[in-house]
């Protein structure tokens, strides 16, 4: 396996870790803002960071979730000259 292969099984294996689970729900826990929305949030970030899911269907996915929590979605992933 090359290098690119090797961090990506890595990174794919903390999305069950249950430490890593702890660390993130610790952090999490004393924001002001959804602790489960960040969870499912981050995952996904690792997902996306690794080829499992796309930029697009991140962004797609959360938008409205963001909308209700934050008011905004001022997430920089829309295509230049887009209203997202």
């Amino acid at each position: 396996m090359n290098d690119t292969a090797d961090t990506r099984e890595e990174m794919a294996s903390v999305l069950d870790d249950e430490d890593w689970q702890r660390t993130v729900e610790n952090i999490l826990e004393d924001g002001p803002h959804s602790t489960e929305l960040g969870k499912m949030m981050g995952r996904d970030a690792v997902r996306v960071s690794i080829g499992e899911m796309s930029e697009q269907a991140f962004h797609e996915k959360y938008h409205d979730a963001v909308l209700e929590e934050f008011g905004v979605d001022e997430r920089p992933t829309g295509s230049e000259g887009s209203d997202e």
